[in-house]
């Protein structure tokens, strides 16, 4: 007869190779947690996890709200995060970290965890001759990482605001100033950016897409333009899956604030020209206001986009709900959470985030 196996004092090379069958968060987590033995056996900053699925990201009741509330849908929970170092920022989200802004200031956080960076000053913007904001106002659109930047080489591109003779600019961490990327003309505004292979894709409102390379500073055009109306139509670029010839384009057409349909196109070389995509394979994108997010992930039904379609419920309180649009024939799940998935009215957009522990 076998004796009780001692699972506190197995080996390290054991407990690591147990984590290594662990594919998401809460479970290393939970895994860290058995005893202080496993504990210490194991880094609180794994990096073989894959991309975890999206948490939806509630608005703020106002810049000094310090509660983060997040809703899971993928265990049908929310959290709430009390964050007082976040009171008076402007938050940003990319590869689960948040970039901060106050005024002149920049910084990257991770909410999960409270790991943090601080990036340039926006007064140190190269030779801009405009006043940088008061600092009780933000000064950026968006912000986005091109990988977890505990990854060698991660830059940080942001879409500035009208107090900046540039509209896009980028810095590394460690940098002591940003560079500019995209002059500030007034005929090519911006109308969104992402990366696909290191490289900045920006599309401006004369509906062509550019590519940006961060290492040359050089810059090209593609020679077809997107098919896009922008009296009811919203454009958002996603990063482009590893055979892709550049990112995906989502054209999402609104009507008093809510999506109605949602197409997909991609670079087609074949016939030079943006065409319609109807299969992503296993993939799936998470669509927000100002990002859009390409990922494959087990559990999650690809070919399709998510995105929020939270209503009120009446004055006080509204129900967080999901649509769920498949590629293939355009029709549209909706996923109602059930009434007790509540929170108290809020102003703002709603956003997807990618919670990671590096």
């Amino acid at each position: 007869m076998h004796g009780r196996r001692d699972w506190a004092n197995l080996p390290p090379d054991m407990i690591t190779l147990i984590s290594e069958k662990i594919s998401t968060n809460t479970m290393y987590v939970h895994l860290r947690a058995v005893c202080k033995g496993w504990r210490s056996s194991l880094t609180p900053h794994p990096r073989h996890l894959p991309r975890q699925s999206p948490w939806l990201l509630l608005p703020r009741l106002n810049v000094h709200d310090f509660r983060l509330r997040f809703y899971n849908p993928s265990l049908c929970k929310s959290y709430q995060f009390n964050l007082p170092y976040l009171s008076g920022k402007y938050i940003y989200n990319s590869y689960g970290w948040f970039v901060l802004n106050h005024g002149y200031r920049v910084s990257l956080f991770n909410p999960i965890t409270r790991n943090s960076f601080d990036l340039p000053s926006l007064d140190a913007m190269s030779k801009s001759e405009r006043a940088v904001p008061d600092v009780q106002h933000y000064c950026l659109q968006k912000v986005l990482l091109s990988c977890n930047p505990s990854e060698p080489d991660c830059f940080v591109v942001a879409w500035f605001l009208s107090w900046s003779d540039w509209e896009l600019g980028f810095c590394r961490i460690g940098d002591t100033h940003w560079t500019g990327l995209k002059k500030r003309d007034g005929c090519t505004n911006l109308l969104d950016f992402t990366f696909h292979r290191n490289s900045v894709y920006t599309v401006n409102c004369k509906r062509e897409v550019s590519v940006y390379d961060l290492q040359s500073l050089t810059v090209w055009t593609y020679p077809s333009k997107i098919i896009y109306n922008p009296n009811y139509q919203r454009i958002n670029l996603v990063e482009g899956d590893g055979e892709s010839g550049g990112p995906l384009v989502v054209s999402t057409y609104e009507c008093h604030g809510k999506i109605n349909i949602t197409n997909v196109y991609k670079w087609c070389d074949s016939q030079q020209q943006w065409c319609l995509v109807m299969d992503i394979g296993k993939r799936a994108l998470f669509l927000d206001r100002f990002n859009c997010t390409n990922l494959q992930l087990e559990g999650t039904q690809g070919n399709a986009i998510y995105y929020d379609a939270s209503c009120p419920l009446d004055l006080n309180v509204f129900r967080v709900s999901i649509n769920r649009v498949f590629l293939k024939n355009g029709s549209v799940l909706q996923h109602n959470l059930g009434p007790s998935v509540v929170f108290p009215t809020i102003c703002g957009w709603f956003s997807w985030f990618t919670p990671s522990l590096i």
